[in-house]
């Protein structure tokens, strides 16, 4: 196997273990991002004769500073997200030529970055703000598919009952982090594929379906505590939403790459 399939297939591994330990989305959605970029750039990726050159160091200084950022708390929680970038930059820095990596390193940077910048408090605030924006449409949008199809749950604000259980839909079911994972994802794959202007816009535009999915979500997961209990509503709670975006963003793009396809081909281009 060569280096470069290697390293790919090590970063999607790794992106699942973490994200199977610490549930956080942005390791899981932006590690997929940097696994298909790197499989995309597999090819391109220089190899390195010397391991241990400066970059070489500058690498092997990252994984060794990683495991602080799980053993040590940044505000309220460790930071999953830093550790998982840092072993991937450093591993990447190690093996492989810096220019040549530029592309999937970006996307590790980003991550870092946002780690840093939701414990900051005026980021925090906004995106504290944006949350409860999200979860006021999607509870108004799960009201509206409660009295669709007649379901016997009582929905007051951001609060069902469910039989006699109340489920608060919270900022962690508001769908703002796979929307804004969404658009990230878009203009990477905008850039991949060096989209005309009206395959980009479809892109981007997909991700207001992001905001009914969540809501369609939500709903199917009420209507399993209804009839089949609470216990079943908590267990297909960490996955179903996971589910539905990769179905979802795979359909879509689908669906828009395919039509971009066509009319560059009608076009004659």
């Amino acid at each position: 196997m060569r280096r470069s399939e290697a390293f790919f297939w090590f970063s999607l591994v790794f992106t699942v273990m973490i994200f199977a330990v610490y549930r956080s989305p942005p390791v899981l959605y932006l590690g997929l991002i940097y696994s298909i970029v790197v499989f995309l750039a597999r090819n391109s990726l220089g190899h390195k004769e010397t391991l241990l050159d400066g970059w070489g160091i500058l690498g092997t200084a990252m994984l060794l500073v990683s495991p602080v950022f799980l053993a040590v708390r940044f505000g309220e929680y460790p930071s999953p997200a830093a550790f998982h970038a840092l072993i991937l930059i450093g591993l990447s820095l190690l093996l492989f030529r810096p220019r040549s990596t530029v592309g999937p390193n970006s996307i590790a940077l980003f991550e870092a970055f946002l780690a840093a910048a939701v414990r900051s408090r005026s980021v925090g605030d906004l995106v504290a703000w944006l949350s409860d924006r999200f979860v006021d449409v999607t509870s108004y949008l799960v009201r509206g598919l409660i009295d669709l199809f007649n379901v016997p749950i009582t929905m007051n604000g951001n609060v069902a009952v469910v039989r006699d259980t109340i489920v608060v839909v919270g900022s962690g079911c508001s769908g703002l982090d796979a929307f804004t994972l969404y658009i990230l994802a878009s203009l990477l794959l905008i850039y991949l594929r060096k989209s005309n202007r009206n395959e980009a816009l479809l892109l981007l535009a997909g991700a207001l379906g992001i905001i009914p999915l969540n809501a369609l979500r939500i709903f199917s997961l009420l209507v399993i505590g209804y009839h089949s209990g609470i216990s079943f509503l908590e267990l297909f709670h960490s996955h179903l939403g996971d589910l539905m975006f990769v179905a979802y963003v795979f359909l879509y793009w689908w669906w828009v790459t395919g039509k971009g396809g066509k009319d560059t081909k009608s076009a004659g281009l």
